[in-house]
């Protein structure tokens, strides 16, 4: 009966594996590499060359938005990897209580349209917002608190967008890890913690490049 539950999980994991897989090609693999075979074509000549490329890198506006487009970038992905890794696990690993409007809240993101989130946020998290309002009536502040506007909101809208493609690629790559490494590291001695981070976490580290790359 276990043989056929785990053979049966490893199914559905593989299946899942799949969709992702599909989704990442569909999403960023095609539009990346229609995008790529654009760079190349001028558009004063209709030509090919490198010219695009040349004046990119000549050009300081281009420059600084291209860093600041990778700074943003970067503050995402490392947010969405700080709470997704706990959540991920939790997802995958325990069969607590509410488990299923758990999944629901962190797809939540995907399932609404990014300008209705931005809205919301705008209604609870702006200066005179739902919440500004509320602890300025309370008396604990004075002036509206600066909750979203500038690149800590940037960074926190992003990373809520983003989080469930990593929380997703994650606990898909945690639900097939063969319990056999864990338990050879526990018997070398290897606490919970360290075993999670010495062998649990590398075994991820394919399933978690594939919802970074979407990140």
């Amino acid at each position: 009966m276990a043989v056929k539950q785990r053979t049966y999980m490893t199914r559905g994991n593989i299946l899942l594996s799949a969709l992702l897989w599909s989704i990442i090609a569909f999403l960023v693999v095609y539009p990346l590499s229609f995008l790529l075979v654009e760079s190349f074509k001028i558009a004063k000549t209709g030509g090919w060359g490198i010219s695009n490329y040349l004046e990119f890198f000549q050009d300081a506006y281009y420059l600084k938005t291209f860093g600041n487009t990778l700074y943003l970038s970067t503050l995402v992905l490392l947010t969405t990897t700080i709470f997704g890794i706990p959540l991920s696990y939790i997802l995958a690993r325990y069969r607590q209580w509410g488990k299923t409007v758990f999944t629901a809240l962190i797809l939540l993101p995907i399932v609404l349209p990014a300008y209705a989130g931005v809205f919301a946020f705008i209604i609870f998290f702006g200066r005179f917002g739902t919440v500004n309002l509320l602890l300025m009536d309370i008396g604990l502040i004075k002036e509206p608190i600066n909750f979203i506007y500038g690149l800590h909101g940037l960074v926190f809208v992003q990373a809520l967008h983003m989080l469930p493609f990593i929380v997703l690629s994650l606990s898909a790559g945690f639900t097939t890890i063969d319990p056999c490494f864990e338990e050879a590291a526990e018997v070398e001695g290897a606490s919970g913690f360290w075993r999670f981070l010495t062998v649990t976490l590398p075994l991820c580290t394919p399933t978690y490049l594939a919802g970074a790359v979407i990140v």
